[in-house]
């Protein structure tokens, strides 16, 4: 009942914003040169607007059509190289940089020449999430109502040590749901199956086994909400070996492994749940039916469904059936580009959010909303938090119309970008990686799906000693893990450690034979430090070069 009350009052309190994302649909040039206008004014005195040409975009109270045009004129599009040297020196204490209004924090995300960029987040880049998030809360709500009667499990990840910079500046957020207003997270807390201080959990088989334990207790859990399909797939593949511990702790009100007391509140004895879920474990159901019958509410999962996330987002539906499963949105550190609609293939543009321009893939002026055709495009944003025309390295495909609004779906990352789950490893980060062993001869970083879990492997035609391979790897291992999102994907487990395979033969002429196997014209293909295809085991002549296990270590005698 709690649950119920917190979602009713959660999704009135998400009306006026849902009502205006609506009307921005109707309008999206209207709706987003209001928002433009609105940016450009509180950062025109900025360091970054003063150099970038925010006066001459407003000019003298332009009108909305002339605005973005002028806007577009004045204001050049950026990668992250260019926005770098302005946020070093916000870390560095300094005020008044990419936004008049305070940095809060600076969130960690991967990046493309390193291992991590770091995002400012202000006070109004924190508002206009909160208000992408309102229209998906409300339309969700509105059309699998069964969603909103009872608990939800909100992603909630092990969490790593914060810190702050030379200047003073948090880095990264303390609670996953900081983003959102002081009422709307208090409603959401109130719906929790699982504890938001699980975070506080870092060994990773602890977390997994304490939120599992949560969510056994929960009968009517109605809503869980993912980023990342494998994170759940990983989650609950354990749940029959593990019966048996969970039912005790069930019949106890206990948890037995080592957490903060926060992640102790609401365990409650339950006998009867602990012998319902002993019963189920131990006979035949398939897991799909386990679940079914552990979680018979379940209404609606939500997750990455797109590009590389497909697989996975299949295999997860397969795994919980009864319930319905939607795709998120594109929902990047640096801002919001989309929101989920039920019943709509792709997703609905953030018009009173974000300013979206989408680059055409052919070339050609980038595109407002109210612009773009069918076809596919890289994203531009414009947020609050100081990124302005930023190149945000995403690929989308309009593929139908939400009233005036395209609908976009996500394509993957533009450039030498892989992501299996979530990891989003550039080229140029590998390509510094391989440089930085100072390895001889072909290397090429390729990811091996195949494995369980997936990993990335370094295809090295070398002749050095195995341990000299094996020393290399570990090199890679340590480089890749500068990239947070590599690093988390590694602690969940979601990825496993880096291999080394032995490239012999002729490792160029059958790097060459596999691209064009693949498609590419034997012409087209270059030299890559990352590829994002897997399967390069087969293509290349050579070998694993396995880590020493204990079995195979010279014994004492």
């Amino acid at each position: 009942m709690r649950a119920r009350l917190a979602n009713a009052a959660w999704a009135l309190a998400a009306g006026p914003a849902a009502r205006a994302f609506r009307r921005g649909l109707e309008a999206p040039g209207r709706a987003q040169a209001r928002l433009l206008r609105a940016t450009l004014e509180a950062g025109r005195d900025t360091a970054y607007g003063r150099a970038h040409g925010f006066a001459s975009a407003l000019g003298a109270s332009r009108p909305d059509g002339d605005l973005l045009r002028a806007f577009q004129d004045a204001v050049p599009v950026v990668g992250w190289d260019g926005v770098a040297p302005y946020v070093d020196r916000i870390a560095a204490g300094e005020a008044n940089v990419l936004t008049a209004e305070p940095v809060r924090l600076l969130e960690p995300t991967g990046g493309s020449s390193g291992g991590t960029k770091l995002v400012p987040y202000t006070r109004t880049l924190q508002g206009q999430i909160r208000t992408a998030v309102a229209p998906w809360i409300a339309d969700l709500f509105r059309h699998a109502p069964g969603a909103a009667r009872g608990p939800a499990y909100w992603s909630v990840s092990p969490g790593v040590p914060h810190a702050t910079t030379e200047g003073g500046v948090p880095v990264g957020f303390e609670d996953d749901g900081a983003y959102l207003s002081p009422l709307h997270r208090a409603l959401a807390r109130a719906t929790l199956a699982a504890p938001s201080a699980l975070r506080h959990v870092r060994d990773v088989e602890a977390f997994r086994y304490a939120t599992l334990r949560h969510l056994v207790a929960h009968a009517d859990l109605a809503l869980v909400s993912v980023w990342n399909p494998t994170f759940l797939e990983l989650l609950l593949r354990p749940l029959r070996s593990l019966a048996d511990r969970l039912a005790h702790d069930l019949e106890r009100g206990t948890l037995s492994v080592e957490a903060p007391d926060s992640v102790r509140v609401g365990l409650a004895r339950d006998p009867a749940r602990a012998a319902e879920l002993r019963r189920l474990a131990a006979s035949t159901l398939a897991d799909a039916d386990l679940c079914r019958a552990l979680w018979p509410r379940l209404a609606l999962v939500s997750a990455w469904a797109d590009a590389h996330a497909a697989g996975p987002a299949a295999r997860l539906e397969a795994l919980l059936p009864h319930a319905a499963h939607q795709p998120k949105g594109l929902i990047a550190t640096e801002g919001v580009v989309t929101i989920p609609l039920w019943g709509h293939d792709g997703a609905a543009p953030a018009v009173t959010s974000t300013v979206i321009e989408l680059e055409p893939e052919g070339g050609g002026r980038p595109l407002f909303l109210h612009e773009v055709e069918e076809g596919r495009y890289s994203v531009l944003l414009t947020t609050g938090g100081g990124l302005t025309r930023y190149r945000l390295g995403d690929v989308v495909e309009v593929v139908g119309r939400v009233e005036a609004a395209p609908l976009l779906r996500f394509v993957g990352r533009a450039g030498p970008v892989s992501d299996l789950v979530g990891e989003k490893l550039h080229g140029a980060h590998v390509e510094a990686a391989l440089r930085g062993l100072d390895l001889d001869g072909f290397a090429l970083v390729a990811p091996d799906g195949g494995a369980r879990p997936a990993r990335y492997v370094l295809f090295w035609a070398s002749t050095a000693p195995a341990d000299a391979v094996r020393e290399a790897v570990r090199g890679l291992e340590a480089a890749l893990s500068d990239n947070v999102h590599y690093a988390h994907a590694r602690r969940l487990g979601q990825l496993g450690p880096a291999a080394a395979f032995r490239v012999e033969g002729d490792a160029e002429a059958a790097y060459l034979d596999g691209c064009v196997a693949l498609g590419q014209r034997l012409g087209d293909v270059k030299p890559a430090a990352l590829h994002r295809d897997g399967g390069w085991a087969s293509r290349l002549e050579g070998r694993f070069v396995e880590a020493p296990t204990p079995a195979t270590r010279p014994r004492r005698p």
